[in-house]
C-alpha cells in the first residue's frame, strides 16, 4: 500500500500544481453518492464503468460511465436506494469489487489501472472488508489451487504415457479447490461478520459442510439489516442449499440438448446418476472427461448413468467439445451461461461439480472425481 499511496501522493500534487482544475464534464447534480478518484495508467481514451453486480448470476447493469480526465481523474455518480454490491471496471482490464452502505455517499477508489494492480479505498469500510477479502482469496487461490492447477496441466501433457499421474493430479486439485473454499468461509465468519461486504462473498460460498456457518452468517445478517434485497437473495441461496443437501431429492432438471431434444433429469430415475456440471471452456472440466468415460465404460451396463449441464454460453463451443470428447451420455443447456436455472437450482459456483444420485433420485454424494467415484460405483453396483 505503501508504494501505492507515494504514486497517487505524487500524482496529486503534480495535479495542483501542473494540470489545474479537473478537465472532466461537470455533470448535472441529479445523483446523491459519488464514486471518485484517479487511476495511475487511465490508456487512451480511458473510461471508467459503475454497474451493480449480482453475485449469483454474475450479470452487472450499468449505472454510470466517466472519462478519465488529463489529470488522471474521474467522477462517477448515481442514485443510492439501498446497499448493494457495486463493480468499477477500469482500462487495463482492471476491476473493483464494493460493497457501499447507506451513508457512504463520497467513496475515493484509486487504481493503477491495470490487471491486478494495486487499490487504495477511502468512504467505505464495508469496501474495504471485500477488498480485504479479495487479497486473502488472491493469496490462497495462489498458495493452493495455482500449484495444483499447473501440475493438473503438466500431467495432462503426458497422460498418454502415464494416466495414473493425471488421476492423482486431478484428484489433488479437487482436495486443494476444497481447501481454498473451506478458508474463504473461514476468513468470512472472522473478518466480514455483518458487514454488507457479505453479499460480496455469496459468489464463492459452498455447501454441505460450511451450510450451518452460512446460515448463522445470514441470520446475523438478517437481524442487522432486515428487510435489504440482498438479505433475501442471500436468504434464498442457503435455503437452496439444504435443497440439495445429502439425503434429500434432487432439484429437477429439464433442458435442451444438442439437437434440441428435451432431456428431463427424471427420465434417469432407477439408475445411480451423476449429475455433471461442466463447460467446454473449463480446463480441469474437460481433464475429468476421461475419468469420467473410464467410469462410464465399466458401470453403465450395471445401471450407472451420466447427465451432463453445461454452463456454457456459445452453442458451437458446447456442441464441439461433446464430439471431441466423445462424452456419449445425455448432455444439456440453455445455454445462458452463469444464468443457467439448473445450475441456481444446485447453487453451482464453481466448475467442475458433480451430485450423486441414487435410484430414487435422492442425493448420496458430491463432488466424487476419479478413484472416489469407482470407489462409490463399485460400492452401490458391483
Amino acid at each position: 500500500m505503501e508504494k501505492i499511496n507515494v504514486l497517487f501522493f505524487s500524482l496529486f500534487m503534480l495535479t495542483v500544481y501542473c494540470c489545474g482544475n479537473s478537465t472532466i464534464e461537470e455533470k448535472p447534480a441529479v445523483a446523491n453518492y459519488s464514486i471518485t478518484g484517479i487511476v495511475l495508467n487511465p490508456g487512451e481514451n480511458g473510461i471508467v464503468v459503475l454497474s451493480t453486480f449480482d453475485p449469483v448470476s454474475q450479470e452487472k447493469n450499468t449505472l454510470d460511465t466517466a472519462t478519465i480526465g488529463a489529470d488522471n481523474k474521474y467522477v462517477l455518480e448515481y442514485n443510492f436506494t439501498e446497499p448493494d454490491l457495486f463493480r468499477l471496471d477500469f482500462p487495463g482490464r482492471q476491476s473493483v469489487m464494493l460493497a457501499i452502505d447507506e451513508g457512504q455517499n463520497m467513496v475515493e477508489v484509486n487504481v493503477e489501472g491495470e490487471r491486478n494492480g494495486q487499490i487504495e479505498i477511502k468512504g467505505s469500510e464495508d469496501s474495504e472488508k471485500l477488498l480485504g477479502y479479495d487479497k486473502f482469496r488472491a493469496e490462497s487461490n495462489q498458495r493452493l489451487i495455482r500449484p495444483t492447477y499447473d501440475a493438473m496441466r503438466e500431467a495432462a501433457k503426458v497422460a498418454g504415457d502415464n494416466p495414473e499421474e493425471e488421476i492423482k493430479a486431478v484428484e489433488a486439485y479437487v482436495e486443494a479447490s476444497k481447501a481454498h473454499r473451506k478458508e474463504l468461509i473461514d476468513y468470512t465468519e472472522k473478518h466480514i461478520g455483518t458487514s454488507v461486504a457479505l453479499f460480496g462473498t455469496v459468489l464463492r460460498w459452498t455447501g454441505d459442510d460450511e451450510v450451518e456457518k452460512l446460515d448463522k452468517l445470514v441470520t446475523a445478517f438478517k437481524a442487522a439489516h432486515p428487510g435489504l434485497k440482498m438479505t433475501k437473495v442471500m436468504e434464498e441461496k442457503v435455503a437452496r442449499y439444504k435443497k440439495v443437501t445429502i439425503g434429500v431429492v434432487a432439484p429437477a432438471i429439464a433442458e435442451n440438448d444438442t439437437i434440441g431434444n428435451l432431456l428431463d433429469l427424471a427420465d434417469a430415475k432407477g439408475k445411480v446418476t451423476l449429475i455433471d456440471f461442466w463447460a467446454s471452456w473449463c480446463g480441469p472440466c474437460l481433464r475429468q472427461i476421461p475419468d469420467l468415460k473410464d467410469a462410464y465404460a465399466n458401470y453403465h451396463e450395471k445401471g450407472f448413468e451420466i447427465f451432463g449441464v453445461s454452463v456454457d454460453s456459445k452453442a458451437e463451443k458446447w456442441k464441439s467439445s461433446i464430439i471431441k470428447y466423445e462424452m456419449n451420455w445425455p448432455n444439456v443447456s440453455n445455454l445462458k451461461g452463469w444464468g443457467s436455472e439448473a445450475a441456481a437450482s444446485y447453487n453451482v459456483t464453481f466448475i467442475p461439480f458433480n451430485v450423486l444420485v441414487d435410484e430414487d433420485g435422492k442425493i448420496i454424494a458430491k463432488n466424487l472425481h476419479s478413484k472416489e467415484l469407482q470407489g462409490k460405483l463399485a460400492e452401490l453396483l458391483d
